[in-house]
């Protein structure tokens, strides 16, 4: 009888010790980082919503993904085409070059903690079809979005252990501050 009475005590120790470490995470397994719509009117088709769900998957891969309206840490990218040229080739084939820049940025105290420039090409029988192409070539795994990731996570991190959390707001993020010169 003693036994079974240490057995049951032993089993709801341990699974109390369980139930509070779970609850007991810290910040940086929990900061919550939330990816924007890609910026670029002139810009054609799905590639836009292709860039959009690959910046989503890197972020996810990093441990770092939220789809809520709260996320003080945002991911915004500006798609800027560098060059749509036609080849001297029969049939006329179109070759596009974009820049992709990326942002980790803090919306609520305007600050971008990091920042990344992807450059790729594309090759397609229309003009806009190639830019399509080469923006659908960045990847999820791209060495500089998860460069661009961790570097953010730490400067977030940093300011918000130096701030203790005491800016935080929510609402609809407002990112046009990025793209003033």
């Amino acid at each position: 009888m003693k036994k079974i009475k240490l057995l049951i005590i032993a089993t709801l120790v341990l699974l109390t010790s369980f139930t509070v470490k779970a609850q007991d995470m810290s910040f940086e397994q929990m900061i919550p980082v939330r990816v924007l719509m890609p910026v670029n009117k002139d810009v054609k088709g799905d590639a836009l919503t292709v860039l959009y769900n690959r910046l989503n998957q890197a972020v996810t891969l990093n441990g770092l993904g939220s789809s809520t309206n709260e996320s003080r840490f945002l991911i915004v990218s500006s798609v800027i085409v560098l060059s749509n040229e036609a080849t001297a080739s029969v049939p006329v084939q179109y070759m596009a070059e974009v820049e992709v820049a990326v942002y980790f940025v803090d919306n609520i105290n305007k600050i971008i903690l990091s920042q990344e420039t992807i450059t790729k090409k594309g090759m397609d029988g229309t003009d806009d079809k190639a830019v399509g192409k080469a923006i659908k070539q960045i990847q999820a795994r791209d060495p500089k979005l998860k460069k661009l990731i961790k570097i953010g996570k730490e400067r977030a991190i940093q300011y918000y252990q130096a701030t203790e959390g005491k800016d935080e707001q929510a609402g609809e993020p407002d990112v046009s501050w990025i793209f003033e010169q």
